[in-house]
């Protein structure tokens, strides 16, 4: 049941909701695009951001740090996804941390900042930076994944500091950078030392409750031939012939297509929240010209596997070793694997405080949020791996994230608010 304090918050979300609205305007006007994995940031807007971002924790009385990583510096171990030459400056993390009283438990929001590239901006109906309003829907490049997330935990933090309520438990937020491409914004903070009893990343999970994602691993598989004239009857390769790469290639292709449905029949691979492992090849590249035998094929492929999965890259390099081996070119010029450093899974209980106090907050609001799992990973994992810290997500509507004309909807964004603000106060205790 509500208490006088905490309707008093809610109120004030409901007062305010234009305010909430221009902030995530605010946030979505800054140009923060995830560079790719051999680029930098190419403008100030991610630091804008987070200067924007730094003022509003420090009118609430949050103790401010603010940092560029330096990602040859991080701790790299399994799972961790450390590209120790990504350039990362000019892309800040700040955390803020506001000292509770002293007798409740702490709590971690955590968002990121930077959003995936708009894509072709002719297939928008609305400016992907403008933040345009539309039938009850807010626009634009992040409005759902992950800036509308940002501005309902600020916003729900400003309403709890402007009704007067004092925070029994410690909270800190973490607004980081690159969670798009290698998530190694959040680790920064976790390697940093930035601890809590629990943390809630309000990614857009349309109302329900995130509790397990799966890790990641991506590469390239390349698939040696021989080059000739297609247009000339070729001897056998021992004596000299050309090999069709891209034959070869087919071969490998399908045993990824086997492997995965041999993981779909795996017990161990069968997981309450989550689909089994996966191994999908995603881009082909081969052959010069068409009228030569290809000698080289690239298959590049990405794979999700569940949180109990750690030995993914064997896993895939035994299966197209084993196709190899069948294969007498194969054998003798066996594929080559190359992958990029691999992002392990997470889940959190699901009887886990943090899941029940949030469960509650949104029942009050008359929201039933659904347990559910993700396919793609989030900065829950090195929460959870690597700080050890219960970690939930729940926000808004997800239908259009990484798509053409990204919104959210504008109920969900107070939603999310009134829902944070409660789990906010509820966890951490207040008076």
């Amino acid at each position: 049941m509500l208490v006088d304090k905490e309707n008093s918050v809610l109120s004030l979300v409901d007062d305010n909701k234009e305010e909430i609205i221009e902030y995530l305007q605010k946030l979505i006007s800054f140009k923060t695009i995830t560079p790719p994995s051999n680029g930098k940031a190419e403008s100030d807007d991610y630091k804008g951001l987070q200067d924007f971002v730094h003022q509003s924790l420090t009118e609430m009385g949050f103790t401010l740090d603010m940092w560029e990583i330096d990602a040859s510096k991080l701790e790299s171990f399994p799972g961790s996804g450390v590209i120790s030459d990504r350039d990362l400056s000019n892309m800040p993390v700040v955390v803020g941390k506001l000292k509770g009283k002293g007798s409740g438990k702490s709590l971690i929001l955590n968002g990121h900042y930077d959003v995936v590239s708009p894509g072709e901006v002719e297939n928008w109906k609305h400016d992907p930076f403008g933040g345009e309003i539309d039938n009850n829907k807010l626009f634009g490049r992040g409005a759902c994944d992950m800036k509308g997330g940002i501005a309902a935990m600020l916003e729900a933090l400003k309403f709890i500091h402007k009704a007067g309520v004092k925070l029994n438990g410690d909270v800190t937020v973490e607004t980081v950078p690159d969670e798009e491409l290698t998530s190694m914004g959040t680790l920064a903070c976790c390697q940093k030392g930035y601890k809590a009893d629990a943390a809630i990343i309000p990614e857009p999970t349309d109302m329900n409750m995130l509790v397990a994602v799966r890790g990641n691993l991506n590469g390239k598989i390349t698939v040696f031939g021989r080059a000739g004239h297609a247009e000339t009857a070729q001897p056998h390769w021992k004596k000299g012939g050309a090999v069709n790469a891209i034959s070869k290639a087919m071969k490998i292709v399908q045993a990824l297509e086997e492997l995965t449905e041999e993981w779909r029949r795996e017990p161990e691979k069968q997981h309450k929240f989550l689909d089994p492992d996966i191994v999908m090849p995603t881009v082909i590249k081969g052959g010069k010209w068409r009228i030569m035998y290809p000698e080289k094929v690239e298959i590049e492929f990405n794979s999700d596997f569940v949180p109990s999965t750690t030995n993914m890259k064997e896993a895939i390099e035994e299966k197209i070793m084993s196709v190899a081996a069948t294969d007498p070119w194969m054998k003798e010029h066996p594929p080559k694997l190359e992958t990029s450093p691999w992002l392990y899974g997470a889940e959190v209980d699901e009887n886990a405080q943090i899941v029940k106090t949030a469960m509650e907050a949104a029942q009050e609001l008359n929201i039933e949020p659904k347990l559910v799992g993700w396919g793609t990973l989030t900065d829950s994992i090195h929460l959870m791996n690597y700080a050890k810290i219960p970690t939930i997500s729940i926000g808004p509507n997800n239908e259009t994230i990484h798509a053409a004309d990204e919104f959210v909807n504008i109920d969900a964004l107070v939603d999310t608010t009134k829902i944070l603000a409660l789990a906010i106060m509820r966890w951490c205790g207040y008076s």
